[in-house]
């Protein structure tokens, strides 16, 4: 095996799942399984990954090679992978642009009259403060809300703007498959997005980073500014006030400020001293005559360390905070959707090889070529929902043994229902508790249509597993004298594949008895 170490997931690498597994959906599926099992005999089984997500990651590691081989098109995710850095190189610089830009105007006097101290706290300091706070406060209710920490702005800076800044920058690397790759990007970007949820934390997290890029760009175009104005011009400050806010106030109102660095400078380069704060201060009808230049300048350090410690610094701990949510939210990614398990049963059910004609079961030594139980949590254990209808067939009698042959997974429970939400509730109820992690099988007529009651049936058996549990609904055939289950032809399979996929249901899994069919 030329490479058995396996990294871990990043947003380029899902870019790319996500690519692969819409270029499957169309592909032939007997195919699909050939490739996959093959992979997995010729890659994997040798020294399979410990976890499914590791696995998963492997199996793209090896599409990824193969595709690399075969087109010379970067992938999405390399063009992900490649934009990211620049797009928060420029997210960092337009924040540093707007922040110098606003603390040059607030700076910018004529030297007749000082700089209004309160107006340089207020909007360099005191004003970012409170978006900082706001920016820690509005994400942790998100996330307590919806789960994911992202507002409006967050999914439109993660959505249009980088695919289109993606699309942009594509087009400036040349031609190759000019039309192809951005599409793809396109639709896998889009897919992270929008797909049930499952991504919603991760692409949350990313929106948030991105976020605090622009705004500590920010925060240090406004201390560079200062810092360099200061540096290289002379800058006066004042305070005047109709209140009875005296001197003493303000001094005892700025060291408590100061606190934070008070143990790094004293005054007056940590804050102006009390007699500083006095000569500082403007009276109309005394003039300007009487006031020091040092008393006007001593507020420069003190400006410069409230933006560090007040703009600064915070912005770096609600980074680091993005930083470290995007990454345990890659962490926690379990891949509990259908079309990944479907992935996994292609690689590890060999005896799900059967025959059109139900005949030539494949033999195959696989007794060392199955995944690791931790693995199969899937579907290695299923509870079954089947109509009443359908147990009234003549081989009624081993529904069991071909379910238990048809997904290779132990039967917990077989339950009979109506199809009828309020006549099933009891049903239902029990499936909610306690959680567990079987997955849920819904046997259906695939020979019937799917009408309106049957999708409603879907959605209150979807409330009632969770978002996250695996569903899979299969579609029988009619019925035949030496089978319970058959077959449901293809076109009507593909009918049904479309109706359920309108449902929008990520762990929803569409399984064709008989076929090894999973879509």
């Amino acid at each position: 095996m030329p490479n058995v170490k396996t990294k871990d997931w990043a947003v380029a690498d899902l870019v790319d799942l996500e690519y692969f597994l819409a270029a499957d959906e169309d592909a032939d599926p007997s195919a699909l399984i050939q490739r996959d099992r093959e992979l997995f005999r010729a890659h994997l089984a040798g020294e399979p990954p410990s976890s499914r997500r590791q696995l998963l990651r492997r199996w793209l590691d090896l599409r990824r090679d193969g595709a690399r081989a075969e087109q010379a098109a970067p992938l999405p995710g390399d063009v992900v992978a490649a934009l990211l850095r620049p797009f928060t190189l420029l997210l960092l610089v337009l924040g540093g642009l707007g922040g110098a830009a606003l603390a040059w105007g607030v700076l910018s006097y004529a030297g007749t009259r000082p700089i209004n101290l309160f107006a340089a706290l207020a909007l360099l300091v005191a004003v970012p403060f409170f978006f900082a706070l706001l920016s820690a406060a509005l994400p942790a209710l998100r996330l307590a809300l919806r789960g994911h920490p992202a507002g409006l702005f967050g999914g439109w800076l993660t959505g249009a703007l980088l695919t289109r800044f993606s699309r942009r920058a594509y087009a400036l690397l040349g031609e190759r498959d000019a039309g192809l790759i951005p599409s793809a990007l396109a639709r896998s970007w889009g897919v992270l997005r929008g797909r049930g949820g499952l991504y919603a934390g991760i692409m949350g997290w990313l929106a948030v980073a991105l976020l605090q890029v622009a705004a500590l760009g920010f925060s240090l175009g406004v201390l560079l500014t200062v810092l360099v104005r200061g540096w290289f011009a002379d800058l006066a400050f004042s305070w005047q006030t109709t209140t009875q806010l005296s001197a003493e106030g303000l001094h005892a109102f700025v060291a408590a400020l100061a606190r934070p660095w008070a143990a790094f400078a004293e005054p007056p380069f940590s804050h102006p001293t009390l007699e500083q704060v006095a000569g500082s201060r403007v009276f109309l009808k005394e003039g300007l005559q009487h006031l020091a230049s040092g008393d006007l300048q001593s507020w420069w350090y003190f400006l410069l360390w409230a933006i560090l410690v007040y703009t600064v610094l915070p912005r770096l701990l609600l980074l680091g905070g993005a930083f470290l949510g995007l990454r345990r939210a890659l962490a926690r990614l379990s891949f509990p959707d259908a079309r990944c398990e479907a992935l996994l049963r292609r690689m590890q059910h060999p005896q799900l090889h059967i025959g059109r004609d139900g005949e030539g079961r494949e033999e195959e030594d696989a007794a060392s070529l199955v995944l690791p139980a931790e693995m199969q949590r899937g579907m290695n254990r299923l509870q079954a929902l089947i109509p009443r209808e359908l147990l009234a067939r003549p081989g009624a009698a081993k529904v069991q043994e071909e379910i238990r042959r048809e997904f290779g997974a132990a039967l917990e429970n077989l339950a009979p229902v109506t199809l009828d939400e309020n006549l099933d509730a009891e049903v239902l109820r029990a499936l909610t508790a306690p959680p567990g992690q079987s997955a849920v099988l819904l046997v259906l007529e695939g020979w019937q249509p799917c009408i309106t009651a049957t999708l409603e049936y879907l959605k209150t058996l979807r409330r009632a597993l969770g978002k996250e549990r695996l569903l899979v609904v299969g579609l029988v055939g009619r019925e035949a004298q030496e089978r319970w289950g058959t077959p449901t032809p293809e076109h009507e399979f593909g009918i049904w594949r479309r109706r359920l996929a309108a449902l929008g249901d990520p762990c929803l899994l569409v399984h064709n008895w008989g076929r090894s069919t999973d879509e």
